[in-house]
């Protein structure tokens, strides 16, 4: 049995049904897809891999005013030389300490264990940042 709105054009346009085969609002989905998808494979593959790693393994204080840091590093181009601010931090998350660690060209990745100078007593270190 046939449905009585598809044989009425009135009606067929009062409903919306169409003669197309393909939906419009599939169209714009698949776009949106494609476009959405790509730019979430290049965000995701871009920032997996940063030119620089760099991560805590411990830290520990050395005395009132001297705190000890190790960390580990990681660069993508070994051959410039790199430098990390690592700081120190008290009770309530203050910077206490801090000090530029420099290392050198031909290092592709390691360990360092630096002692950063504080002018309180800390209780934790962190990376800042490394460049």
């Amino acid at each position: 049995m046939s449905d009585f709105r598809s044989s009425d054009p009135y009606l067929r346009q009062r409903y919306g049904i169409s003669d197309r085969r393909i939906p419009s609002w599939l169209i714009y989905a698949i776009f949106f897809l494609l476009l959405g998808g790509g730019w979430l494979f290049w965000s995701a593959s871009h920032y997996s891999h940063p030119d620089i790693r760099a991560s805590v393994i411990s830290f520990e204080a050395q005395g009132e005013t001297t705190f000890q840091i190790r960390y580990s590093i990681a660069f993508k181009d070994p051959t410039k030389s790199h430098w990390c601010r690592l700081v120190a931090h008290d009770y309530q998350a203050n910077v206490v300490g801090e000090i530029t660690d420099q290392i050198p060209a031909g290092t592709a990745s390691g360990e360092r264990t630096t002692l950063i100078p504080t002018r309180l007593a800390a209780v934790s270190a962190a990376i800042d940042i490394c460049k």
